[in-house]
């Protein structure tokens, strides 16, 4: 399972069941559309975290990061490779 997909399944459990494979389908990229909560951003961020084994400050990534698959995607793979080095 590729980055991308561990978000869409991890925004699937952050929202309690609230978002479903066909709203991810609908929205594309753009996950800021779902109207996700500020709790729930935090739950994909804490998830993301513990699935790669890294730390980060949810203030710390952009408004822009959050709301998008693929930059979300591109910054976890930065915070990887950072503690990879």
């Amino acid at each position: 399972m590729n980055i991308q997909d561990k978000i869409k399944q991890f925004i699937m459990e952050a929202s309690d069941g609230n978002v479903t494979p066909e709203d991810l389908e609908r929205v594309g990229d753009d996950i800021g559309r779902l109207g996700l909560d500020s709790l729930a951003k935090i739950k994909i961020v804490v998830l993301l975290e513990e699935a790669y084994d890294i730390e980060t400050e949810v203030e710390e990534i952009s408004p822009e990061v959050l709301n998008s698959i693929s930059r979300l995607a591109e910054f976890i793979e930065q915070e990887v490779q950072k503690i990879s080095v």
